[in-house]
Order: C-alpha cells, then sequence, then structure tokens
C-alpha cells in the first residue's frame, strides 16, 4: 500500500514540473500568431519592411506611405532630394528572405523627382538578394502640400518631350527657367485665360506657376457628363510558372518573376498580340509591365490517356490516377526533364508540393 501511494505522489510531481513548460508554450504560439505580415514563409524573395509590416512581393503601398514622415514635400525646399532619398533608405530595411535574415541594402528611386513642381511622383524601393531575386515596392511621393484642395491631373506632351512652365504676373506671360517631363501628374488650382490662351495654375491657390492647360490630358474634353476614371483595385494572385514582363507590345523588359510569388495585378485581363496578358499594379498609375495569364490562371487541357501525376522524372507525387477525358489546369509552357520528356506542372502544385504531368497524355 505505502509502495503505491509513493508512486502516485511521484507521478503528480512530474506532472506539476512539466505544466509551466506546456503553459509557456502555449503563450508563445499565441504572441506568434498575433504577428501580422504580408510576407509569405516560405517564398525565397527578398523581405522589405516598413512601418512593422513587411513584403516579400511587388506591389504597391500607398495605404501606408501617405502619411509617412518624408512625404509632402515643400515646394522648393532645399536639398530636398538629398534629404528624402535619406529618409526613405532609413524607413525601410530588408533581409536575403524570410528564412535567411542577412540584411540586404535596399535601392530608392526617385528619377521622376521634381522638387520645384507640386505634384505626385512614383517612387520605388527595390532590394536584391545574392540569388537575383528581387522584391519592389511602388508608391507616390508627394511634393506640395497635404489637404492643399489640388486636382491631380496629368501633363502630358504628344511627342513626349518636356513640358514648358510659365509665369503670370499683371497679365504678362514668362517662360520660366523650369520644365515638366511629360506624363507627370501635377497638383492644379483651376485656369486663368491671357490672350485667348488658358493656362492651368501650379503648386498652390496663390501661385504665379502655370502650364498650358492644352497639355493636361483631357482637357479638350467638354462633354458635361466626363467622369474621371479610377483604376481598378489590384489583386493578389499567385504565379505558377516562372514567367517574362512584357511591355504593352509584348516586348520582352528583360526581368522574370519566379515561381510561387505572390504578385499584384489588375483584376482583368487585356489582349496582346492575341495572348492575354494581366498588368501589374506597380505605382498609382502603374508602369507599363504585363505577366502572360496562362502562368496565372493556367490552361485547361483533357486528357487522352489515363495519367500518374510525377513529382520528378522518376518519382510519383502520390497514388492519383489521372482519368482520360478529364479536364486538368496546366500552367505556362511544358518542362524538359533529365529523362529529355516534356511535362506541365499542374492544379495543386505549390513550391513544397511538386505536379507534373507528362505533355504526352493531354490532347
Amino acid at each position: 500500500m505505502n509502495k503505491r501511494i509513493k508512486l502516485i505522489s511521484l507521478a503528480a510531481a512530474a506532472l506539476l514540473t512539466i505544466a509551466p513548460t506546456i503553459a509557456s508554450t502555449v503563450q508563445a504560439d499565441t504572441t506568434k500568431n498575433a504577428v501580422t505580415t504580408t510576407a509569405n514563409e516560405t517564398s525565397t524573395n527578398p523581405v522589405i519592411t516598413f512601418a512593422g509590416k513587411s513584403y516579400d512581393q511587388d506591389q504597391s503601398i500607398n495605404d501606408v506611405t501617405d502619411d509617412a514622415s518624408f512625404n509632402y514635400i515643400p515646394v522648393r525646399k532645399m536639398n530636398s532630394m538629398s534629404d528624402t532619398l535619406s529618409a526613405i533608405k532609413n524607413a525601410f530595411t530588408a533581409t536575403a528572405s524570410s528564412s535567411d535574415k542577412t540584411p540586404v541594402t535596399v535601392k530608392v528611386n526617385m528619377d521622376s523627382f521634381n522638387w520645384e513642381v507640386a505634384g505626385k511622383y512614383p517612387t520605388t524601393v527595390t532590394a536584391t538578394n545574392t540569388q537575383g531575386k528581387t522584391t519592389t515596392l511602388s508608391f507616390d511621393l508627394y511634393v506640395g502640400e497635404k489637404n492643399s484642395g489640388a486636382v491631380y491631373a496629368n501633363a502630358k506632351n504628344p511627342d513626349g518631350g518636356n513640358l514648358y512652365v510659365f509665369t503670370i504676373k499683371g497679365g504678362i506671360v514668362s517662360k520660366a527657367p523650369v520644365t515638366i517631363r511629360s506624363n507627370t501628374q501635377l497638383a492644379t488650382f483651376g485656369t486663368v485665360t491671357v490672350n485667348n490662351v488658358s493656362y492651368t495654375r501650379l503648386n498652390s491657390a496663390n501661385s504665379d506657376i502655370y502650364i498650358h492647360t492644352s497639355d493636361i490630358e483631357g482637357s479638350n474634353n467638354t462633354s458635361s457628363d466626363a467622369k474621371p476614371t479610377t483604376p481598378a483595385k489590384p489583386v493578389i494572385k499567385t504565379l505558377m510558372h516562372t514567367a517574362i514582363l512584357y511591355n504593352s507590345e509584348g516586348k520582352s523588359l528583360g526581368k522574370k518573376y519566379y515561381s510561387y510569388r505572390k504578385i499584384s495585378v489588375l483584376p482583368d485581363t487585356v489582349d496582346i498580340n492575341g495572348s492575354e496578358y494581366y498588368k501589374l499594379a506597380l505605382g498609382a498609375n502603374y508602369d507599363e509591365a504585363y505577366i502572360k495569364a496562362s502562368n496565372i490562371d493556367g490552361i485547361k487541357r483533357t486528357l487522352k490517356h489515363n495519367a500518374y501525376v510525377y513529382a520528378t522524372s522518376k518519382r510519383r507525387a502520390d497514388y492519383t490516377v489521372l482519368k482520360k477525358g478529364q479536364t486538368i489546369t496546366t500552367y505556362g509552357g511544358s518542362y524538359k526533364f533529365k529523362s529529355g520528356k516534356r511535362y506541365y506542372r499542374v492544379a495543386g502544385a505549390t513550391a513544397t508540393n511538386k505536379r507534373y504531368v507528362k505533355v504526352v497524355n493531354f490532347k
């Protein structure tokens, strides 16, 4: 009897010793799950962190940069270019990937920036790791006062050249020592007419800086029903096949994205030379970069034979047997394995779950 009591006491003591460890483990998991991030834990892309959020895919982040301390730079502020560049570099940090915490230097592109004219200027922050993979975040950098009542309008030269700026004082128009790049979103404050020529005011409501109203895109539209268009809200999609980026004419931009990367695109596809493409949502007005829809949505193909699903040319992914006549979604072009046979990547594939079907099994 005494021996039995002693065994029970020892078991109870052991449970008391284990209990605190179990409790602390649960607490640690709960804390971890409370962290919100836009980074993919299995991604091999660089991870850029800004304002407590992490990103490993190309996307616009205007929703978080609008209130950034480096944004809304006063017009003609001395050293604004170098000061803003430094502030942006300090605000963004990057690591090689979600699993590799080696620091990576971020590169800031402010090529469109014009400190003398109020407007919004597309800006990018890019990180590149040693594998050559990149992550680019884009946002609008504003010059001018926030909540100034400005109407933002695109100034465009049909020939692509720079646009002239003018001063108007006492009814006298003079050319200013400033030019504006074509396709710049300017902060405008109404129009004035001098000698039957219309000019649009820039910078502020009491500024004496103007541009020809004819240089403002859409200024010749006299329809009272005309309304500004708002770009469709981007959506996040998973790239299922390594893909090349193209311009609006279907020509390669010399850059590619790798499989299983999450990318931000406009929701509707566009036709370029007979093929369907998604437009990448990069920046407020979206850069001209497109990616083939077949690398994202895939193409439905019909089997002409029963088929196995393979992880490699020698090893099956599982015991699934796909039946003749079944419709299967395949992604992008086919892959040539070491065996010399070609395979399509099929639906259900992930970075850790390879799934391929021989091309010869499809009609």
